[in-house]
């Protein structure tokens, strides 16, 4: 298989100059791409944060997830950083998985003009730019509404929703841990203050804050309600497992565009109760199991009925887990993946 331009050529004959005995020639094919390879792009500048267990970008523990996933299914995946972006590493891997677009990740430049026969996957967890998504051969959209709007526009889009890795997330309560609401995210620097906490604030209702940015909306009287900047990823489960209440909000955008938060999939997977608020596609998803709130009185009405009632909690609790193991386990829905690219490569003859 034709794969290089003679500027590849060019630029490959110098990275064997500078450094002989990277690459082995064996093959008859040397430029040959392996389709059982993959490089998850992330928007992550130095790859020393991929060892830093809290880092807070939920897209890197996501990615995680995922190149574990996919490794376990026959596609070997390794995540790489902005500063890996020009990195001979990955000269082979046919397939390019990016987390997030951005300017820092144009498919409309060196995919499609210089290393064409790659696979590029954009997954899609919060909505992109339209000229961003446009450019990769394959979306795959957490969203049903943002598929239905790619689809009529031409772009090779799939529904694909965001999953669980049930082998990491499941029911370990601990005794140490247990606390009656808990909230783990992270405050949007660009964002107004989560509505999680404005409710909070607005009616009295003390939480235990996890994640990174709150020195500005947790201060003076409500700085206790903030416990720590991250929470290992391996071991949220605990935390999810041990409070009798978890809660989720959602972005603006997300809501807008129809995306489901993946800390629904991750704490239900897990056993919590979880209180949200309000966006169909939950709804859709776990009907009554996971109660939602529209506003800050049915935020506050939902909490303190819950606190009140713990063998419903306990109900929807399960029914909710159920739903999640059944329909959202990672080898579920990477598997899916896995398949929506071999028909890919069938259709565009690159097996």
């Amino acid at each position: 298989m034709k794969r290089r331009s003679v500027v590849l050529f060019v630029l490959l004959s110098m990275v064997i100059g500078a450094g002989a005995g990277y690459f082995s020639f064996t093959s008859k094919n040397p430029y040959q791409l392996n389709y059982n390879r993959a490089t998850i792009n992330l928007p992550i500048s130095y790859s020393k944060y991929l060892n830093d267990k809290t880092y807070a970008l939920g897209e890197k523990y996501l990615a995680e997830d995922l190149a574990k996933q996919l490794s376990q299914l026959g596609v070997e995946t390794r995540l790489f950083t902005f500063e890996d972006t020009l990195s001979v590493h990955n000269f082979f891997n046919g397939i390019e998985i990016y987390m997030r677009s951005g300017p820092e990740l144009r498919l409309d430049g060196y995919h499609n003009y210089f290393d064409n026969d790659k696979i590029s996957v954009l997954i899609e967890t919060i909505p992109y730019e339209l000229n961003e998504v446009k450019n990769a051969d394959i979306v795959l959209t957490g969203s049903q509404r943002q598929n239905e709007k790619y689809r009529k526009l031409g772009i090779n889009s799939f529904f694909l929703p965001q999953f669980t890795r049930i082998d990491k997330f499941y029911f370990a309560p601990r005794d140490d841990l247990k606390r009656k609401i808990l909230y783990v995210a992270n405050q949007w620097t660009e964002l107004d203050v989560r509505k999680t906490i404005k409710y909070a604030k607005s009616t009295n209702t003390p939480i235990d804050v996890f994640g990174d940015n709150w020195s500005a909306s947790l201060d003076g009287e409500y700085a206790s309600w903030w416990k720590a900047k991250q929470i290992p990823n391996d071991d949220l489960k605990y935390y999810y497992s041990s409070a009798d209440i978890v809660l989720n909000d959602t972005r603006p955008d997300m809501i807008e565009a129809g995306f489901v938060s993946n800390r629904i999939f991750d704490a239900t997977a897990c056993g919590a109760f979880v209180i949200s608020d309000y966006i169909p596609e939950i709804e859709k998803i776990y009907g009554d199991a996971v109660p939602m709130y529209k506003n800050e009185q049915e935020f506050k009405h939902l909490i303190e009925y819950y606190l009140t009632h713990p063998d419903e909690r306990k109900l929807k609790a399960q029914k909710a887990q159920k739903i999640t193991r059944e329909n959202f386990s990672a080898q579920k829905i990477v598997g899916q993946m896995i398949d929506i690219i071999r028909d890919y490569r069938k259709q565009k003859g690159l097996d």
